[in-house]
Protein backbone atom coordinates (compact mmCIF):
# COMPACT_ATOMS: atom_id res chain seq x y z
CA UNK A 1 0.00 0.00 0.00
CA UNK A 2 2.93 2.37 0.62
CA UNK A 3 1.25 5.07 2.68
CA UNK A 4 0.23 4.40 6.26
CA UNK A 5 -3.45 5.30 6.45
CA UNK A 6 -6.18 4.67 8.99
CA UNK A 7 -9.89 5.43 8.84
CA UNK A 8 -11.72 6.31 12.05
CA UNK A 9 -15.46 6.05 11.42
CA UNK A 10 -16.72 8.48 14.01
CA UNK A 11 -15.39 11.76 15.35
CA UNK A 12 -16.73 11.46 18.86
CA UNK A 13 -14.85 11.17 22.09
CA UNK A 14 -13.13 7.80 21.57
CA UNK A 15 -12.32 8.47 17.92
CA UNK A 16 -10.81 11.91 18.43
CA UNK A 17 -9.63 11.53 22.02
CA UNK A 18 -8.02 8.09 21.90
CA UNK A 19 -7.66 6.37 18.52
CA UNK A 20 -6.40 9.44 16.68
CA UNK A 21 -3.54 9.84 19.15
CA UNK A 22 -2.54 6.16 18.96
CA UNK A 23 -2.31 6.25 15.17
CA UNK A 24 -0.72 9.71 14.98
CA UNK A 25 2.05 8.43 17.26
CA UNK A 26 2.53 5.53 14.86
CA UNK A 27 3.00 7.86 11.89
CA UNK A 28 -0.38 7.20 10.24
CA UNK A 29 -2.50 9.62 8.28
CA UNK A 30 -6.00 9.68 9.78
CA UNK A 31 -9.27 10.15 7.92
CA UNK A 32 -12.36 10.75 10.04
CA UNK A 33 -15.73 9.67 8.67
CA UNK A 34 -18.21 12.03 10.30
CA UNK A 35 -21.99 11.81 10.36
CA UNK A 36 -22.63 15.52 10.92
CA UNK A 37 -21.89 17.93 8.02
CA UNK A 38 -21.41 20.71 10.58
CA UNK A 39 -18.83 18.73 12.57
CA UNK A 40 -17.08 17.74 9.34
CA UNK A 41 -16.67 21.38 8.32
CA UNK A 42 -15.54 22.36 11.80
CA UNK A 43 -12.81 19.71 11.78
CA UNK A 44 -11.64 20.81 8.33
CA UNK A 45 -11.72 24.52 9.09
CA UNK A 46 -9.78 24.21 12.31
CA UNK A 47 -7.29 21.64 10.97
CA UNK A 48 -6.21 20.50 14.44
CA UNK A 49 -7.45 20.08 17.98
CA UNK A 50 -6.11 19.45 21.47
CA UNK A 51 -6.54 16.39 23.67
CA UNK A 52 -6.20 17.43 27.31
CA UNK A 53 -4.96 14.08 28.57
CA UNK A 54 -3.87 12.82 31.95
CA UNK A 55 -0.30 11.59 32.26
CA UNK A 56 0.53 7.99 33.07
CA UNK A 57 0.24 8.58 36.81
CA UNK A 58 -2.98 10.63 36.34
CA UNK A 59 -1.30 13.40 38.35
CA UNK A 60 -1.15 16.11 35.68
CA UNK A 61 -2.81 17.11 32.42
CA UNK A 62 -0.82 17.08 29.19
CA UNK A 63 -1.83 18.72 25.91
CA UNK A 64 -1.63 16.53 22.80
CA UNK A 65 -2.14 18.23 19.43
CA UNK A 66 -3.86 16.17 16.71
CA UNK A 67 -3.38 17.54 13.19
CA UNK A 68 -2.90 16.61 9.54
CA UNK A 69 -6.12 14.61 9.25
CA UNK A 70 -8.87 14.54 6.63
CA UNK A 71 -12.58 14.56 7.42
CA UNK A 72 -15.46 13.47 5.17
CA UNK A 73 -19.18 13.44 5.84
CA UNK A 74 -20.89 10.06 5.58
CA UNK A 75 -24.15 11.80 4.63
CA UNK A 76 -22.93 14.08 1.83
CA UNK A 77 -19.52 12.71 0.75
CA UNK A 78 -20.00 8.97 0.47
CA UNK A 79 -17.66 8.58 -2.51
CA UNK A 80 -14.79 10.13 -0.54
CA UNK A 81 -15.63 7.95 2.48
CA UNK A 82 -15.52 4.80 0.38
CA UNK A 83 -12.24 5.85 -1.25
CA UNK A 84 -10.66 6.41 2.17
CA UNK A 85 -11.69 2.89 3.18
CA UNK A 86 -10.28 1.47 -0.06
CA UNK A 87 -6.96 3.19 0.70
CA UNK A 88 -6.48 1.66 4.16
CA UNK A 89 -6.03 -1.74 5.77
CA UNK A 90 -7.41 -0.51 9.10
CA UNK A 91 -10.91 0.76 9.84
CA UNK A 92 -11.63 1.76 13.43
CA UNK A 93 -15.31 1.89 14.40
CA UNK A 94 -15.94 3.78 17.67
CA UNK A 95 -19.70 3.86 17.07
CA UNK A 96 -23.12 3.22 18.57
CA UNK A 97 -25.27 0.33 17.28
CA UNK A 98 -27.53 2.75 15.39
CA UNK A 99 -24.63 3.71 13.10
CA UNK A 100 -23.83 0.15 12.02
CA UNK A 101 -26.32 -0.24 9.13
CA UNK A 102 -25.08 2.85 7.26
CA UNK A 103 -21.42 2.07 7.96
CA UNK A 104 -22.02 -1.51 6.85
CA UNK A 105 -23.09 -0.22 3.41
CA UNK A 106 -19.98 1.98 3.10
CA UNK A 107 -17.71 -0.86 4.21
CA UNK A 108 -19.36 -3.21 1.72
CA UNK A 109 -18.77 -0.76 -1.14
CA UNK A 110 -15.11 -0.51 -0.15
CA UNK A 111 -14.78 -4.28 0.13
CA UNK A 112 -16.29 -4.76 -3.34
CA UNK A 113 -13.72 -2.26 -4.67
CA UNK A 114 -10.87 -3.97 -2.82
CA UNK A 115 -11.89 -7.32 -4.28
CA UNK A 116 -11.48 -5.87 -7.76
CA UNK A 117 -8.45 -3.62 -7.22
CA UNK A 118 -6.29 -5.34 -4.56
CA UNK A 119 -7.66 -8.88 -4.08
CA UNK A 120 -4.71 -10.10 -2.00
CA UNK A 121 -4.63 -7.22 0.49
CA UNK A 122 -5.97 -7.85 4.00
CA UNK A 123 -8.41 -5.50 5.69
CA UNK A 124 -9.21 -5.36 9.42
CA UNK A 125 -12.19 -3.75 11.12
CA UNK A 126 -11.78 -2.86 14.79
CA UNK A 127 -14.99 -2.48 16.81
CA UNK A 128 -14.05 0.10 19.46
CA UNK A 129 -17.40 0.04 21.22
CA UNK A 130 -19.22 -0.48 24.50
CA UNK A 131 -21.86 -2.97 23.43
CA UNK A 132 -21.83 -6.73 23.12
CA UNK A 133 -22.06 -8.78 19.89
CA UNK A 134 -20.62 -5.87 17.89
CA UNK A 135 -18.69 -8.07 15.44
CA UNK A 136 -21.84 -10.05 14.67
CA UNK A 137 -23.85 -6.85 14.19
CA UNK A 138 -21.42 -5.18 11.78
CA UNK A 139 -20.93 -8.44 9.84
CA UNK A 140 -24.69 -8.69 9.32
CA UNK A 141 -24.75 -5.07 8.14
CA UNK A 142 -22.00 -5.67 5.56
CA UNK A 143 -22.88 -9.05 4.02
CA UNK A 144 -26.16 -8.15 2.23
CA UNK A 145 -24.38 -5.45 0.20
CA UNK A 146 -21.46 -7.51 -1.11
CA UNK A 147 -21.23 -8.74 -4.69
CA UNK A 148 -19.90 -12.25 -5.40
CA UNK A 149 -16.26 -11.14 -5.59
CA UNK A 150 -16.75 -9.06 -2.45
CA UNK A 151 -18.10 -12.07 -0.55
CA UNK A 152 -15.10 -14.16 -1.54
CA UNK A 153 -12.73 -11.34 -0.53
CA UNK A 154 -14.61 -10.87 2.75
CA UNK A 155 -14.29 -14.55 3.67
CA UNK A 156 -10.59 -14.66 2.84
CA UNK A 157 -9.18 -11.24 3.72
CA UNK A 158 -11.44 -9.32 6.14
CA UNK A 159 -10.91 -9.55 9.87
CA UNK A 160 -13.35 -8.13 12.42
CA UNK A 161 -12.20 -7.85 16.01
CA UNK A 162 -13.68 -6.64 19.26
CA UNK A 163 -11.33 -4.38 21.21
CA UNK A 164 -10.76 -3.31 24.77
CA UNK A 165 -10.85 0.48 24.85
CA UNK A 166 -8.53 1.47 27.65
CA UNK A 167 -9.12 5.20 27.96
CA UNK A 168 -11.93 7.25 29.47
CA UNK A 169 -12.77 10.27 27.31
CA UNK A 170 -15.28 12.88 28.49
CA UNK A 171 -16.58 16.33 27.59
CA UNK A 172 -14.03 19.11 27.80
CA UNK A 173 -14.38 21.70 30.53
CA UNK A 174 -15.37 25.29 29.67
CA UNK A 175 -11.76 26.34 30.22
CA UNK A 176 -10.53 23.76 27.70
CA UNK A 177 -13.17 24.75 25.17
CA UNK A 178 -12.21 28.40 25.54
CA UNK A 179 -8.72 27.43 24.37
CA UNK A 180 -9.93 25.03 21.66
CA UNK A 181 -13.60 24.58 20.60
CA UNK A 182 -12.80 21.02 19.50
CA UNK A 183 -10.98 20.12 22.70
CA UNK A 184 -11.29 16.63 24.20
CA UNK A 185 -10.67 15.67 27.84
CA UNK A 186 -9.23 12.21 28.47
CA UNK A 187 -7.49 9.89 30.88
CA UNK A 188 -4.21 8.19 30.00
CA UNK A 189 -4.92 4.75 28.47
CA UNK A 190 -1.93 3.99 26.27
CA UNK A 191 -2.98 0.82 24.41
CA UNK A 192 -5.87 -0.69 22.48
CA UNK A 193 -6.30 -4.45 22.82
CA UNK A 194 -7.52 -6.76 20.04
CA UNK A 195 -8.12 -10.45 19.40
CA UNK A 196 -5.08 -11.98 17.64
CA UNK A 197 -7.15 -14.74 16.07
CA UNK A 198 -9.51 -12.24 14.37
CA UNK A 199 -6.90 -10.13 12.55
CA UNK A 200 -5.98 -10.65 8.91
CA UNK A 201 -3.67 -7.65 8.32
CA UNK A 202 -1.80 -8.00 11.60
CA UNK A 203 -1.13 -5.31 14.15
CA UNK A 204 -0.63 -1.85 12.61
CA UNK A 205 3.09 -1.12 12.57
CA UNK A 206 4.16 1.32 15.28
CA UNK A 207 0.73 1.56 16.91
CA UNK A 208 0.13 0.52 20.50
CA UNK A 209 -2.29 -2.29 19.74
CA UNK A 210 -1.90 -5.16 22.16
CA UNK A 211 -3.09 -8.72 21.66
CA UNK A 212 -5.05 -10.48 24.37
CA UNK A 213 -6.18 -14.06 24.82
CA UNK A 214 -9.76 -14.77 25.99
CA UNK A 215 -10.80 -11.42 24.54
CA UNK A 216 -14.49 -12.38 24.59
CA UNK A 217 -14.37 -12.91 28.35
CA UNK A 218 -12.26 -9.78 28.83
CA UNK A 219 -14.66 -7.69 26.76
CA UNK A 220 -17.65 -9.05 28.68
CA UNK A 221 -15.83 -8.19 31.90
CA UNK A 222 -15.34 -4.64 30.63
CA UNK A 223 -19.06 -4.25 29.95
CA UNK A 224 -20.36 -6.14 32.98
CA UNK A 225 -17.85 -4.78 35.50
CA UNK A 226 -16.17 -1.54 34.34
CA UNK A 227 -19.08 -0.08 32.39
CA UNK A 228 -21.56 -1.36 34.97
CA UNK A 229 -19.72 0.49 37.75
CA UNK A 230 -19.65 3.73 35.75
CA UNK A 231 -23.38 3.41 35.03
CA UNK A 232 -24.16 2.43 38.61
CA UNK A 233 -22.18 5.14 40.39
CA UNK A 234 -23.87 7.72 38.17
CA UNK A 235 -27.32 6.40 39.12
CA UNK A 236 -26.41 6.32 42.80
CA UNK A 237 -24.99 9.84 42.49
CA UNK A 238 -28.21 11.15 40.95
CA UNK A 239 -30.26 9.36 43.59
CA UNK A 240 -28.14 10.90 46.37
CA UNK A 241 -28.43 14.41 44.93
CA UNK A 242 -24.98 14.97 43.48
CA UNK A 243 -24.19 16.72 40.19
CA UNK A 244 -20.96 15.12 38.95
CA UNK A 245 -19.67 11.56 38.73
CA UNK A 246 -16.57 12.54 40.72
CA UNK A 247 -18.78 13.53 43.67
CA UNK A 248 -20.56 10.20 43.66
CA UNK A 249 -17.29 8.24 43.60
CA UNK A 250 -16.25 9.63 47.00
CA UNK A 251 -19.60 9.00 48.70
CA UNK A 252 -18.96 6.05 51.09
CA UNK A 253 -22.40 4.50 50.54
CA UNK A 254 -22.24 4.70 46.75
CA UNK A 255 -18.68 3.41 46.67
CA UNK A 256 -19.51 0.46 48.93
CA UNK A 257 -22.62 -0.52 46.94
CA UNK A 258 -20.95 -0.22 43.54
CA UNK A 259 -17.21 -0.71 43.79
CA UNK A 260 -17.40 -3.62 46.21
CA UNK A 261 -20.81 -5.28 46.34
CA UNK A 262 -22.16 -4.88 42.80
CA UNK A 263 -18.73 -5.54 41.33
CA UNK A 264 -18.40 -8.77 43.31
CA UNK A 265 -21.67 -9.89 41.73
CA UNK A 266 -20.46 -8.84 38.27
CA UNK A 267 -17.22 -10.81 38.69
CA UNK A 268 -19.24 -13.85 39.76
CA UNK A 269 -21.43 -13.42 36.66
CA UNK A 270 -18.43 -13.27 34.28
CA UNK A 271 -16.89 -16.31 35.97
CA UNK A 272 -20.15 -18.27 35.68
CA UNK A 273 -20.61 -17.25 32.04
CA UNK A 274 -17.14 -18.38 30.92
CA UNK A 275 -16.46 -21.32 33.24
CA UNK A 276 -13.81 -19.47 35.25
CA UNK A 277 -13.37 -18.84 38.95
CA UNK A 278 -13.94 -15.41 40.47
CA UNK A 279 -10.29 -15.43 41.52
CA UNK A 280 -9.20 -15.98 37.90
CA UNK A 281 -11.39 -13.12 36.68
CA UNK A 282 -10.05 -10.74 39.34
CA UNK A 283 -6.45 -11.80 38.77
CA UNK A 284 -6.42 -11.77 34.97
CA UNK A 285 -9.06 -9.23 33.92
CA UNK A 286 -9.36 -6.68 36.71
CA UNK A 287 -8.96 -3.00 35.99
CA UNK A 288 -10.20 -0.21 38.20
CA UNK A 289 -10.76 3.23 36.62
CA UNK A 290 -12.23 4.67 39.85
CA UNK A 291 -9.33 7.10 40.25
CA UNK A 292 -10.01 8.50 36.76
CA UNK A 293 -13.71 8.94 37.54
CA UNK A 294 -12.76 10.66 40.83
CA UNK A 295 -10.49 13.21 39.14
CA UNK A 296 -11.33 16.56 40.78
CA UNK A 297 -10.79 18.33 37.44
CA UNK A 298 -13.54 16.31 35.75
CA UNK A 299 -17.01 17.73 35.18
CA UNK A 300 -18.39 14.49 33.77
CA UNK A 301 -22.11 14.48 34.50
CA UNK A 302 -24.61 11.68 35.00
CA UNK A 303 -26.61 12.42 31.84
CA UNK A 304 -23.76 11.41 29.52
CA UNK A 305 -22.99 8.18 31.35
CA UNK A 306 -26.60 7.08 31.79
CA UNK A 307 -27.83 8.17 28.32
CA UNK A 308 -29.64 5.55 26.21
CA UNK A 309 -31.51 3.44 28.75
CA UNK A 310 -32.76 1.06 26.06
CA UNK A 311 -29.24 -0.13 25.34
CA UNK A 312 -27.94 0.00 28.90
CA UNK A 313 -30.88 -1.96 30.32
CA UNK A 314 -30.94 -4.48 27.46
CA UNK A 315 -30.66 -8.15 28.35
CA UNK A 316 -26.97 -8.71 27.45
CA UNK A 317 -25.67 -5.35 28.65
CA UNK A 318 -23.96 -3.94 31.73
CA UNK A 319 -26.56 -4.63 34.43
CA UNK A 320 -29.16 -7.17 33.35
CA UNK A 321 -26.51 -9.37 31.68
CA UNK A 322 -24.39 -10.05 34.78
CA UNK A 323 -27.49 -10.25 36.96
CA UNK A 324 -28.91 -13.10 34.85
CA UNK A 325 -25.49 -14.80 34.78
CA UNK A 326 -25.43 -14.65 38.59
CA UNK A 327 -28.84 -16.28 38.86
CA UNK A 328 -27.92 -19.01 36.41
CA UNK A 329 -24.78 -19.63 38.47
CA UNK A 330 -26.69 -19.78 41.75
CA UNK A 331 -26.06 -16.30 43.20
CA UNK A 332 -28.71 -13.68 44.06
CA UNK A 333 -27.74 -10.36 42.33
CA UNK A 334 -29.05 -8.10 45.08
CA UNK A 335 -26.94 -5.05 44.26
CA UNK A 336 -27.17 -5.41 40.48
CA UNK A 337 -30.95 -5.44 40.91
CA UNK A 338 -30.70 -2.20 42.89
CA UNK A 339 -28.95 -0.57 39.92
CA UNK A 340 -31.83 -1.48 37.61
CA UNK A 341 -34.25 -0.14 40.23
CA UNK A 342 -32.33 3.15 40.39
CA UNK A 343 -32.56 3.34 36.59
CA UNK A 344 -36.35 3.32 37.02
CA UNK A 345 -36.13 6.19 39.50
CA UNK A 346 -33.68 8.28 37.42
CA UNK A 347 -35.18 10.68 34.89
CA UNK A 348 -33.56 12.93 32.30
CA UNK A 349 -36.14 14.85 30.22
CA UNK A 350 -33.51 15.40 27.49
CA UNK A 351 -32.98 11.66 26.97
CA UNK A 352 -35.83 10.23 24.84
CA UNK A 353 -35.28 6.71 26.19
CA UNK A 354 -35.50 7.99 29.77
CA UNK A 355 -38.81 9.66 28.92
CA UNK A 356 -40.03 6.48 27.25
CA UNK A 357 -39.06 4.46 30.32
CA UNK A 358 -41.01 6.83 32.57
CA UNK A 359 -44.13 6.52 30.41
CA UNK A 360 -44.00 2.72 30.42
CA UNK A 361 -43.32 2.69 34.17
CA UNK A 362 -46.38 4.82 34.88
CA UNK A 363 -48.57 2.69 32.63
CA UNK A 364 -47.27 -0.87 33.12
CA UNK A 365 -45.00 -0.73 36.17
CA UNK A 366 -41.52 -2.18 36.64
CA UNK A 367 -42.42 -5.43 34.88
CA UNK A 368 -43.57 -3.46 31.84
CA UNK A 369 -40.23 -1.64 31.60
CA UNK A 370 -38.28 -4.88 31.97
CA UNK A 371 -40.35 -6.59 29.28
CA UNK A 372 -39.92 -3.69 26.84
CA UNK A 373 -36.36 -2.49 27.56
CA UNK A 374 -34.69 -5.70 28.79
CA UNK A 375 -36.65 -8.36 26.93
CA UNK A 376 -37.31 -10.25 30.18
CA UNK A 377 -40.20 -12.68 30.47
CA UNK A 378 -42.10 -14.07 33.45
CA UNK A 379 -42.15 -17.42 31.65
CA UNK A 380 -38.43 -17.92 32.35
CA UNK A 381 -37.74 -18.86 35.98
CA UNK A 382 -34.51 -16.86 36.35
CA UNK A 383 -35.85 -13.86 34.46
CA UNK A 384 -39.00 -13.76 36.59
CA UNK A 385 -36.91 -13.94 39.77
CA UNK A 386 -34.82 -11.00 38.55
CA UNK A 387 -37.94 -9.02 37.63
CA UNK A 388 -39.36 -9.57 41.10
CA UNK A 389 -36.09 -8.62 42.75
CA UNK A 390 -35.82 -5.38 40.74
CA UNK A 391 -39.46 -4.54 41.49
CA UNK A 392 -38.92 -5.05 45.23
CA UNK A 393 -35.74 -2.94 45.14
CA UNK A 394 -37.64 -0.22 43.31
CA UNK A 395 -40.31 -0.18 46.03
CA UNK A 396 -37.64 -0.03 48.75
CA UNK A 397 -35.58 2.73 47.09
CA UNK A 398 -38.35 4.90 45.67
CA UNK A 399 -38.66 7.89 47.99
Amino acid sequence: MGKKNVVIAGAGKIGRGYLAELFQEGGYHTTFLVHSPKKTEQLRAQGSYIIFRGNKEETAVEEVMISGYDAYCTETEQAQCVQALVDTQYAMLPVYPVACPDLGKLLAQAINRKAAESPEEAFDIYMCVNFLQSTKIIRECILPHLDEAGKAYFDKNVGITETLVGRLVVDATPEMLAKDPLAISAGYGDSLYADPDALKAGVPEGVRVGLQDRLGARFTYKIWSTNMKHFAVSLYGSYLGYTYVREATIDPYAEKCVREMADNEAVYGVAAEYGLTAEEVKRDFARDPWATWSNPESNDGFARVVFDMRRKLSKPDRDIGPALACLKGGKIPFFLASIAALAMIYHNPEDPTSCELKEILEKDGVFGVLREFSGLSEEDKDERMLMELIRDQYIALNK
